[in-house]
């Protein structure tokens, strides 16, 4: 099965999901971090060159992102560029909240 980046409305069910299922604690970071949905320059091999992920809250310099292609979030920081090249993906949802 060939990859297909996610949707927009795809991307919004899966984060209401996710969000729905936060911890009390988890959910008061998020609410605390949150941001409009945007779309976040990556790059993830020179070979594919400047993606973009969905990002979904920010806390200083670090971004909290969908990687579509592995299917989990993240948290990483862009460089002064504003790509973020360390995607450092967490896997589940919370535990990029919790790493945010």
């Amino acid at each position: 099965m060939e990859w297909q980046k996610v949707s927009r409305e795809r991307f919004q069910s899966i984060l209401d999901e996710e969000v729905a299922a936060l911890p009390q604690e988890a959910g008061k970071i998020l609410k605390v971090r949150a941001v409009p949905i945007f779309e976040q320059p990556c790059l993830r091999s020179e070979d594919y060159g400047i993606e973009k992920v969905f990002a979904v809250a920010r806390a200083e310099n670090r971004v909290l992102f969908f990687d579509d292609v592995e299917d989990e979030f993240g948290v990483g920081i862009p460089d002064n560029d504003g790509v973020l090249r360390d995607l450092g993906t967490f896997g589940s949802f919370i535990a990029a909240v919790l790493a945010l």
